[in-house]
């Protein structure tokens, strides 16, 4: 299935995954995140739409917070208590 679709008459956007990221940390965890290399992995359809990224030097991911459950205007980041409270999207 094609992953990008058009705006709906009343302004929606559909989101469909092309890839997910592969992690070596399996649960939140304070500091040491800069230190931690990630996999994309990407569907096979979607290959073609990186033709030419080789050419670049960086790479903007957009992610969706699947296991956020519940809803939060502000948090502490990781849950550190030596991290002031920030708006949620602050953090990332």
């Amino acid at each position: 299935m094609h992953p990008i679709y058009p705006i709906d008459s009343e302004g929606n956007i559909k989101i469909k995954p092309i890839g997910y990221v592969k992690s070596p940390v399996k649960a939140p965890q304070v500091g040491g995140l800069t230190e931690v290399e990630s996999q994309l992995q990407l569907e096979a359809d979607c290959y073609k739409l990186l033709e030419g990224i080789d050419d670049f030097s960086h790479i903007i991911v957009v992610y969706w917070l699947h296991r956020i459950t519940e809803y939060r205007e502000s948090c502490q980041p990781q849950g550190n208590k030596d991290v002031p409270v920030l708006g949620q999207l602050a953090t990332r």
